[in-house]
């Protein structure tokens, strides 16, 4: 089974613009999970992913933050998208 790497923030043999990718991600959410560092193999990709998520999850909404979580787990259980 092919496996995708998970890239670490202090690994010299990456670019700049995915160190900034990896620390900025870590900025933003107070750590790195794992689908930022595979996504990180495509930088571009990463961060329109980021981007798209910021808007429809944490964009403008009327929803409260535990609300809008609590939709989005509801979505994921209903739809059995586990991650």
């Amino acid at each position: 089974m092919a496996r995708i790497a998970l890239l670490q923030e202090d690994d010299p043999g990456l670019s700049e613009e995915t160190r900034a990718f990896l620390r900025d991600v870590g900025k933003a959410r107070g750590r790195v999970v794992n689908i930022y560092r595979a996504m990180a193999n495509r930088t571009e990709a990463a961060r329109a992913f980021t981007g798209l998520a910021n808007t429809v999850y944490r964009g403008e909404t009327t929803l409260t933050p535990k609300h809008a979580e609590l939709a989005y787990l509801t979505a994921t259980v209903v739809n059995n998208c586990f991650y």
